[in-house]
């Protein structure tokens, strides 16, 4: 109830962690097939396999969620085939598929597959739940994995304990969540590296833990499907379709065990004929008559779902395991003019003998003077275990009046299953909308509603009412307001239950909102850009660690503060450098989420003046010169519902415990004599924030400062530029400690620039910075005084070269290893450093570019330090 999202997909396999394939996901709301986009339906981050609703489909307890897609899951080197072949005359026509997807069981890409295994799974035929070994490795010792030591302890033998031991941490294991009381390890704690897991005792011989070193091993599979069909017209009126299809679904190409269930066939046959209900040559009425009939085989397996994504659902057959061959037949009479039609149809359902169902359906639709009419209802009975009945109908119907129309929409189920008593899972629902909207004469639109929808469960003998729910929304879409567009959803839902025993599901009031709004005035000298969105869902728990790259390739580096060869949590600080930059920093998300109300605000101002007053003179004149462009982007999440802080997006304080996460940048930047030759300044504020859930706690940093800059040519081949900075700098966790400090900083940078011309340029800049950390936290002080020359040669259409040396002076008050003395030092040491690098790039082809890059640095009482790199890139 009132959970916009995000929803994790999984696998079909179960597999909690996947990526989905751009694009191929098709997304379902109550039957409806949704559009992706922020302005549409919902959002999909495929890295992560998350679906989020926007304010356009409020999610409720009610909602019916369906999204087919597919995945990336290479286990093994795969082959594709797919062929199709076409016939077609004026009487007639043939097609033939043919697709086949294959694993290549001896070329496995993700896991290494020993005779052993391969000799497990050939035995196990289809059952792939005994494809599960130990994932105990003995790799020897690497610095950059959780590693452990295998022990014997309490008569126990092959115990893994955690170690950083080169001598004995040399076996490598990854753990699966079996079920409390199934395991013998436990989750330990977190570090850089992951997850540590410590060995329980068992207690008489039950087991204590939740967690096993063992893995399931994917096995290869193998997909093919053949179908063949034909269209015959009979004559003018009367048409034969048929198609006939073959699957083979081996889901273990090791094993020749449960082969006889890979093999189905499947086939339809449909006729139809239409008979015109007068003599006139173009007729009033027409009677489409129906006839369809479809077999399958138990073992058949579809490459896609061919039936509409709620057959299932209109049959009470989701997730019910029912098994056996199926026979699926309708007969169905479509009355047909130019307004609309009525269909009437007869249904026939069965699924081996688990399962046997009539069904009687009607739908239709009317649409005349104004008039708009949609229908559709069922009747279903039918034999299981139990006898069910399920009578459903949906109705729409609206007229237009002038510039309004008047609707009014319900949709109704009543759906029992009885033995000797009325089962729990029988219900009704009554949902009823009135809505009141433009009609299609004028191009504002407009669209106002009243919901409501009582809900009714079984108490073993009746149905009584357990919910009630009451909704009221609209939505405004201006497109004729001059230079301007205005766009405005809203809702407001409130469940009330009225019995708990038989509805257990927390009473929710749920808002949503959007506003979009976009102006270009005076000939785009004012330009505004306007969204904002506020709502309920949930913030996802992560968990991140450290991944060890090729030197010079990361982003992080680590520092043992400590001395115990741990790598810490908080031992990992952005590298300065690029020698030190070895590691990368992952999120992997976790299963755990939390409840939230989330606001997000994304504003642009951007003001032009020269736009409109270019020839104007005096005051006007000199306004041109300036130029000033803000943008705020602010998307917040907190963990209870407050007027102020839920709708708010500028309340924002990061050591809030009741703010979950935040990400927020603020920026605003006046610019004078912007595109002048001679001379420009700019001051630019900026205020920048973020707070991520962690698994074990909060992450969080900010930064705001006050920037002020100018350039000046006091002749054609010299240039001065001069800029200061002042600001604030904090870091805050509190799932490590050693990483809190708030600094006031500032600094000034001069530089003489002689560039005499396009060929040759070189630069003497300085640079006095001062950081100061709170008192509380304390007091530390760092001063840095900074001279140094650059030099660029460039050669037309070849390459260039660039070098540079500088002279850094450090005055640090603090510890020097520790995470704050690492951000005020800037990576060097107290006292005099010397930094200098040379780089050139050249271009071999007009495809090929060669870059070399060396880079070296000397701190008092340290050795020298040196490194390089090259890199070729090749253009396509």
């Amino acid at each position: 109830e009132g959970n916009q999202g995000p929803y994790r997909l999984t696998g079909s396999e179960n597999e909690p962690f996947i990526i989905v394939l751009s694009g191929t996901e098709r997304v379902y709301v109550d039957g409806a097939l949704l559009a992706r986009g922020q302005d549409f339906d919902y959002v999909v981050d495929y890295n992560t396999a998350e679906v989020t609703f926007t304010s356009r489909n409020q999610i409720t307890k009610d909602s019916r969620i369906v999204v087919e897609f597919q995945y990336s899951d290479q286990n093994y080197a795969r082959s594709l085939f797919q062929t199709s072949t076409t016939y077609a005359s004026k009487k007639m026509k043939f097609w033939l598929n043919a697709y086949s997807e294959q694993d290549a069981k001896n070329q496995s890409l993700q896991q290494e597959l020993s005779r052993s295994q391969k000799r497990l799974l050939s035995e196990i035929g289809d059952t792939l739940d005994l494809a599960r070994i130990s994932s105990i490795d003995s790799i020897g010792y690497f610095d950059n994995q959780n590693l452990y030591k295998l022990i014997d302890s309490l008569g126990y033998d092959s115990v893994l304990v955690y170690s950083v031991n080169v001598d004995s941490a040399q076996y490598r294991a990854t753990f699966e969540y079996v079920g409390s009381g199934k395991g013998d390890y436990i989750f330990s704690n977190f570090n850089a590296l992951g997850k540590v897991y410590k060995w329980v005792s068992p207690v008489a011989g039950v087991s204590q833990g939740d967690y096993a070193p063992s893995r399931l091993i994917i096995t290869p599979k193998r997909r093919q499907m053949i179908s063949s069909g034909m269209k015959l017209n009979l004559n003018s009126r009367l048409s034969l379709e048929t198609e006939v299809s073959y699957s083979d679904n081996d889901k273990n190409t090791f094993s020749r065990f449960d082969d006889r269930d890979d093999e189905g066939v499947a086939g339809y046959v449909k006729l139809v004929g239409d008979i015109p209900l007068s003599r006139d040559s173009v007729p009033n009425w027409i009677m489409r008559t129906k006839l369809n009939v479809e077999a399958r085989e138990s073992n058949f397996n579809p490459i896609e779902q061919y039936r509409k994504v709620e057959f299932d659902r209109d049959w009470n057959t989701r997730n019910k395991g029912f098994v056996g061959n199926q026979w699926a037949s309708s007969l169905g009479t479509d009355f047909r003019n130019q307004h609309g039609n009525f269909n009437l149809e007869g249904q026939q359902y069965l699924i081996g003998t688990d399962y046997s169902g009539l069904r009687t359906a009607v739908n239709g639709r009317w649409n005349q003077n104004g008039f708009n009419a949609k229908w559709d209802g069922s009747y279903l009975s039918s034999d299981t275990d139990q006898k069910n009945e399920f009578l459903r109908h949906r109705a729409e119907v609206s007229q237009s009046i002038g510039w309004i129309k008047i609707g009014y929409k319900d949709d109704h189920e009543r759906n029992s299953f009885r033995s000797n008593i009325l089962e729990s899972g029988s219900y009704e629902f009554f949902d009823y909308q009135v809505f009141i909207a433009n009609s299609d004469s004028i191009k504002n639109e407009y669209k106002l509603f009243y919901r409501e929808r009582y809900d009714k469960r079984s108490d073993s003998t009746s149905l009584i009412p357990v919910a009630k729910a009451r909704s009221i929304g609209g939505e405004l879409q201006f497109t004729e307001l001059k230079n301007q567009k205005l766009n405005f959803v809203t809702s407001y839902r409130e469940l009330s239950i009225i019995d708990s025993n038989l509805m257990n599901v927390n009473p929710e009031n749920t808002l949503l909102g959007r506003v979009e709004y976009e102006l270009r005035a005076w000939k785009s000298a004012v330009t505004i850009n306007t969204f904002y969105e506020a709502g309920s869902g949930l913030e996802l728990k992560r968990e991140f660690l450290y991944i060890k790259v090729n030197d010079g390739q990361g982003v992080y580096t680590w520092i043992d503060y400590n001395g115990d060869g741990v790598k810490d949590l908080n031992e990992f600080e952005i590298a300065q450098f690029v020698d030190q930059a070895n590691y990368i920093r992952v999120f992997t998300p976790s299963n755990v989420y939390v409840k939230t109300y989330s606001n997000e605000i994304n504003q642009s101002i951007y003001l032009r003046p020269q736009r409109i007053w270019s020839v104007r003179k005096g005051v006007l004149k000199f306004l041109t010169r300036f130029s000033d462009q803000a943008r705020v982007r602010i998307r917040k999440k907190i963990n209870y519902f407050d007027g102020n802080e839920a709708f708010n997006p500028f309340v924002t304080t990061i050591n809030d415990t009741n703010l979950i996460s935040t990400n927020a940048n603020i920026r605003n930047t006046l610019f004078f004599n912007r595109t002048s030759s001679i001379f420009g300044a700019e001051y630019s504020y900026q205020n920048v924030s973020n707070k991520t859930l962690l698994a074990s706690g909060f992450d969080s940093r900010f930064n705001r400062y006050q920037k002020l800059s100018f350039r000046l040519n006091i002749k054609r081949k010299f240039t001065i530029k001069m800029s200061g900075k002042i600001g604030n700098k904090a870091s805050e966790a509190d799932y490590t400690s050693g990483r809190d400090y708030n600094l006031n900083y500032f600094f000034i940078e001069p530089s003489l620039i002689y560039q005499p011309n396009t060929v040759f340029r070189i630069s003497l800049d300085a640079r006095v910075s001062e950081k100061t950390n709170a008192v509380a936290l304390g007091g530390e002080v760092s001063e840095v005084y900074e001279i140094g020359t650059m030099m660029k040669f460039n050669q037309a259409e070849k390459g260039s070269l660039q070098s540079g040396f500088k002279v850094v002076r450090i005055r640090y008050t603090g510890i020097q290893n520790s995470a704050l003395g690492f951000e005020m030092l800037e990576g060097l040491k107290p006292g005099v450093n010397y930094t200098w690098n040379l780089g050139y790039q050249r271009s071999i082809s007009r495809n090929l570019q060669l870059s070399m890059q060396y880079n070296g640095r000397k701190s008092e009482g340290n050795k020298i330090i040196h490194s390089g790199g090259m890199e070729v890139r090749a253009f396509f």
